[in-house]
């Protein structure tokens, strides 16, 4: 079995190591003091002098904060946040070189990292140099990297600039020969700081499709990212941090919805209330049977909420089998339980895979409703065109408030399954959707074929 690496606070907590987790965090936790000074932190690497750290210490700033999770082998997890939640310092934890203030973290096994783009290079040396160089560093010899460095080369797809030193290179170029390197080594854990992010997108589904072979092969993938749609595809669990602490664990796709919700009510009201409450045209609700709510998972406070909804043919029956090319409508009624300002509704359509195929609401119109007293209600109707390829989609509805610190939300998942079928006159969708585009045949010029 591979060593465990460990790395352990002056007083770590009780800790019993799970046998299955390949990466596990206990009460992690990073503190730095403001008023730090040469002769403390003398002191402290003497072995003198050790300090208690505090979280609410008002001379320190806590970075990360209790942090604890595990990730089994052959797992992919995804760590999202804005930014300054202590994703990067969490990760630097894990990854060894950073030391926690408290807690305990056990890896497994060969850990490769990109962290910092770039760190680890010798820019005067040049990219075949620091690939045998990061090779040794890994405690790997010179005559398996003899062997393994053609493929790191062709992966890397640099040319001839892996001859020339790493100060010449673009930061898209650093990126691709530290991830060649990253995934030639056969690691057992691998783990990736934002470092995808400046790759251009052929290289990035490139290095997508080697992650996925990896984790077939049972490694674990550790990947701290503001992309949330990687996390979705690439990640079967991901942590939500924020301001150092853990506000959501669990299944990738609720903790990107919740995230990506969260983030929409903070800063998703630029758009001006348009609509007056007692303004509202009075329209009678759908007479089809709505869709059941009852037992549907839910994110928010509920402060406004969705109390109603109704999936819709265009002939206004109910319905979840669709034709490519059918409209469809999801109408949401909603409640205010205070009083509600700049309020918004909305839906999403996802994939199996979990990607967003549509999302759109008040919000996204500009035009959101001004009011709601208390106790009343409003109803949002939304139709679109579904140009999907065929397959099964599902259907999330929620609605949200906000007003200077204010901020009330309801989220209901998977509301409704929709089918989407095509019959055989119908044009095949090629690709994930299918966009309005026109096509045309001409005859070259004479002179053309001369």
């Amino acid at each position: 079995m591979s060593p465990v690496a460990s790395l352990n606070s002056s007083s770590p907590p009780p800790l019993t190591v799970s046998a299955e987790a390949t990466i596990e965090a206990i009460g992690i936790g990073k503190i730095y003091r403001r008023d730090g000074s040469l002769w403390r932190w003398l002191a402290r690497g003497l072995g003198g002098g050790e300090e208690k750290e505090s979280y609410d210490d008002p001379a320190s700033v806590a970075a990360v904060r209790d942090v604890s999770f595990a990730v089994k082998k052959g797992e992919a997890f995804g760590i999202i946040g804005r930014n300054g939640a202590g994703k990067s310092t969490l990760l630097q934890i894990l990854a060894g070189t950073l030391r926690p203030s408290k807690g305990t973290c056990h890896v497994r096994g060969r850990v490769t990292a990109l962290l910092e783009l770039g760190s680890g290079f010798n820019p005067e040396f040049s990219g075949r140099e620091n690939v045998y160089l990061a090779g040794s560093i890994l405690g790997i010899t010179r005559s398996e990297m003899d062997r393994k460095f053609p493929e790191i080369a062709r992966f890397a797809d640099i040319g001839e600039f892996i001859e020339q030193p790493a100060k010449t290179y673009s930061t898209g170029m650093l990126m691709r020969v530290a991830f060649a390197v990253a995934i030639s080594v056969e690691p057992d854990v691998l783990i990736i700081d934002e470092a995808l992010s400046v790759g251009d997108i052929l290289f990035q589904q490139k290095c997508s499709r080697r992650m996925k072979e990896l984790l077939d092969r049972g490694i674990t993938l550790l990947v701290v990212t503001h992309d949330t749609s990687f996390v979705l595809n690439m990640c079967q669990r991901a942590l939500w941090l924020d301001q150092g602490r853990v506000r959501y664990l669990g299944d990738a796709g609720a903790c990107v919805r919740e995230y990506v919700a969260a983030m929409a009510a903070i800063s998703g009201n630029e758009a001006a209330p348009s609509d007056n409450f007692r303004e509202l045209s009075v329209v009678p609700l759908p007479a089809a049977p709505g869709v059941s709510l009852e037992g549907k998972e839910r994110l928010g406070d509920g402060g406004v909420a969705v109390e109603r909804a109704w999936l819709l043919h265009a002939d206004g029956n109910a319905g979840s089998s669709f034709r490519v090319g059918d409209w469809a409508a999801a109408v949401v009624m909603i409640r205010a339980k205070r009083l509600a300002r700049d309020v918004s509704a909305g839906c999403e359509l996802r994939n199996r895979h979990g990607q967003v195929m549509f999302a759109t609401g008040l919000r996204v119109a500009r035009r959101l409703i001004a009011e709601i007293p208390a106790g009343q209600i409003c109803v949002v109707a939304i139709r679109f065109r579904l140009e999907l390829q065929p397959g099964q989609y599902t259907l999330d509805l929620g609605c949200g408030a906000a007003a200077e610190a204010e901020n009330i939300w309801d989220r209901v998942l998977n509301v409704a399954v929709l089918e989407v079928s095509h019959s055989p006159d119908q044009e095949v969708v090629h690709g994930l959707v299918r966009l309005p585009y026109e096509i045309s045949v001409s005859r070259a010029p004479d002179e053309a074929v001369r």
